[in-house]
């Protein structure tokens, strides 16, 4: 059984690496997603809208509220 399997496996790399267009989609195309997406996927969040319903208006929420203001988010 291994030495059946070994033989489909090297048929299959020279098949790959017979036909150009298979070794590119199988090398390159992921290595360019790797980059295309390392630099378009991040995890800052920017921009969010919050509203805030301050009742109390005490000086522990002013104090969060401002915290909320300063931040660059």
């Amino acid at each position: 059984m291994n030495s059946r399997l070994m033989s489909i496996i090297r048929k299959e790399f020279i098949q790959i690496f017979r036909d150009m267009r298979t070794l590119v989609m199988i090398l390159i195309i992921p290595i360019m997603q790797l980059f295309l997406l390392g630099y378009s996927a991040t995890s800052d969040v920017r921009n969010i809208p919050l509203a805030v319903l301050d009742q109390s208006r005490s000086h522990e929420s002013r104090a969060l509220l401002d915290s909320y203001r300063a931040a660059d988010y």
